[in-house]
């Protein structure tokens, strides 16, 4: 840098061009994040950039005594790559078309290309040049007040000083959050869903692109991440928000921005080898900027954390019922309903996973094609093995973490309702898996109910009427409700041991198993249950066991007298504090009335 006005001076009259620059640093502080925007000139495609903040100043001189609070940033950062298909698309030949990575469908990238747009940055504002720079702060107690700032220049990950831009006065800045904001769609504002029950959606592998196979841009809020939910702060998430009406509906798009290709050693899926890749919804590799190729592999949770952020951000913005959160999704996104249900079984009513995976595991599926689950993660962690695993910052692996088999296995904890469905035959989530979780769902009582076949990844197609899982299905689970969990039902069919000769090929846990009409009160618990799906053969026994009671709360040393339909007997909660009415007879179709009381 030193050497700039130098060289400047020699390049007049030349017919070399100028050497690259920055230029024009300013910031707005609005909504409790700043906003800071630059002019870029000549920048090699290599160039990376750092935001710098301090309370001076800041030149090239005192920059060490200032705070780094981002890095490896893209040159023409204000460019929006949510809007075009370069970010998500394969291309295979100069005229071939690109593969669009999402369940097989194809997009010619030649065709409506939409040109190069810059991010909004308001609702109803102006695109703003996408070969500017943009970066989104979301100030903290320790750097607020009056701050100056800096952008500099370097060649890739280097220290090495290139350029630098700073801001000439303070800007004042409060600690804030990253906030969600409006840019497309019919307007939003706040409480406009008040009241109503909020659905995520969680798209499946290769899906969530920000361009439609058409060039229609998606996307209808934007939020720009703080540095708990990306690997850095400034990365912009687009998803969808509709009013269905009777519910909220949220569609996240799983797509985090590298800022770069990843390479075959880091993925052997080419579906991984584009700037904006899937994590499968469960976090990535936090050097995912630089490399993924370890040879030390920590991760972290960030995608579960946005998950959360934006849903609580649609309770206390939007007005969605904080007790009746829903979650569901097919495929990865399946994969992900599981794993938010099972994390975090305080936030979500109830959900529906279509073909997930339950747990991430090394288990090679008896040879059948397949793919091994964890190696799913893959993707977005880089190439870990049994012998060096991926690491959590509390220590966890993938494994540990991912064991949907033992997160549901904790009876004293009331796990959300799951709907799910499962193919056997099913190349991409491996059914050796499956078996251990549906036997831990069972033994820790909790709400679970799934049924399969002998299909492929597909099979949720062809699913019986009555376990065909809507939303509307979800919504009678609540939070602040009660609801009973079936287990040991004499209907259940046999899910054998994972091995595909094993077990029956089409089957069910939990199926027709419905309930009515719950009183809770201090003294008394009624609930109507019953037993019926077409192909259901009686009588019927299964065990009820009474979850989220709101104020029916015996203690353990309280004898509890239970009235079924008629016959009295006595129960108390087991050791981990469930109150189980085991046995109950289904004679037929007819539901059956419990009354508890004590």
């Amino acid at each position: 840098m030193k050497l700039k006005n130098f060289v400047q001076l020699l390049l007049v009259g030349s017919a070399m061009p100028l050497m690259a620059e920055l230029s024009g640093l300013r910031g707005e502080f609005r909504d409790g994040q700043l906003f800071l925007q630059w002019q870029e000139k000549d920048l090699a495609p290599d160039t990376r950039l750092s935001v710098w903040s301090s309370a001076k100043p800041i030149t090239e001189k005192n920059l060490d005594r200032a705070e780094k609070i981002a890095s490896m940033i893209n040159t023409g950062s204000a460019w929006d790559w949510w809007r075009h298909s370069e970010s998500f698309l394969i291309k295979r030949s100069k005229k071939a078309k690109a593969e669009e990575i999402f369940a097989g469908a194809v997009a010619d990238v030649g065709s409506k290309k939409s040109s190069r747009k810059g991010f909004i940055l308001k609702y109803g504002g102006e695109p703003l040049d996408p070969d500017s720079g943009l970066h989104v702060h979301t100030p903290n107690e320790k750097n607020s007040g009056k701050r100056y700032y800096a952008v500099t220049a370097h060649k890739g990950n280097s220290p090495e000083v290139l350029e630098l831009t700073s801001t000439a006065k303070a800007i004042e800045v409060a600690p804030g959050k990253a906030a969600p904001y409006q840019i497309a769609g019919k307007a939003m504002p706040k409480n406009s869903a008040a009241g109503k029950p909020l659905v995520i959606y969680l798209h499946g592998r290769g899906g969530g692109v920000g361009v439609s196979n058409r060039g229609r841009v998606l996307g209808t809020h934007i939020i720009f991440a703080d540095s708990d939910l990306a690997w850095r702060e400034g990365i912009p998430f687009k998803f969808e928000v509709r009013d269905k009406g009777e519910f909220i509906n949220i569609n996240l798009y799983d797509r985090i921005w590298t800022g770069r290709k990843l390479t075959r050693k880091e993925s052997s899926d080419s579906r991984d080898h584009v700037p904006a890749i899937s994590t499968f919804w469960l976090g990535y590799n936090s050097n995912i900027a630089v490399s993924n190729t370890g040879p030390d592999f920590k991760w972290d949770n960030y995608t579960e954390r946005l998950i959360l952020h934006i849903a609580r951000w649609a309770q206390d913005h939007l007005g969605a019922d904080k007790n009746r959160t829903y979650i569901t999704g097919g495929s990865m996104g399946g994969t992900g309903t599981v794993q938010m249900l099972t994390h975090f079984p305080e936030f979500f009513a109830a959900g529906a996973a279509f073909v997930p995976i339950y747990s991430y595991t090394w288990k090679d599926n008896f040879n059948v094609r397949a793919l091994t689950s964890i190696k799913r993660m893959r993707c977005s962690i880089g190439p870990f093995s049994p012998a060096n695993p991926a690491v959590m910052p509390d220590g966890k692996t993938v494994e540990e973490y991912g064991n949907g088999a033992k997160n549901i296995n904790r009876p004293a904890i009331d796990m959300p309702p799951l709907f799910a469905t499962n193919g056997r035959n099913d190349t991409s989530i491996p059914w050796v898996n499956n078996p251990d979780f549906y036997r831990a769902a069972n033994e820790g009582r909790q709400a679970f109910c799934v049924f399969w076949n002998n299909g492929d990844h597909g099979m949720s197609r062809d699913l019986p009427e009555d376990m065909n899982f809507k939303e509307s299905r979800l919504f009678r689970y609540s939070l602040d409700k009660s609801f009973p969990a079936f287990s040991n039902c004499s209907d259940n069919r046999n899910y054998g041991n994972g091995h595909p000769a094993d077990g029956d090929l089409t089957g069910w846990i939990n199926r027709g198993m419905d309930w009515e009409s719950i009183t809770d009160t201090e003294k008394r618990y009624e609930i109507i249950v019953s037993a019926a799906h077409p192909e259901m053969k009686y009588p019927v026994t299964c065990d009820v066991t009474l979850r989220r009671r709101q104020k029916f709360l015996p203690n353990s040393a309280d004898k509890i007298t239970v009235n079924v339909n008629g016959k009295l007997s006595t129960v108390t909660l087991d050791e981990n504090g469930l109150l189980t009415v085991k046995g109950v007879v289904f004679s037929d179709n007819q539901p059956v009335r419990m009354v508890l009381t004590y």
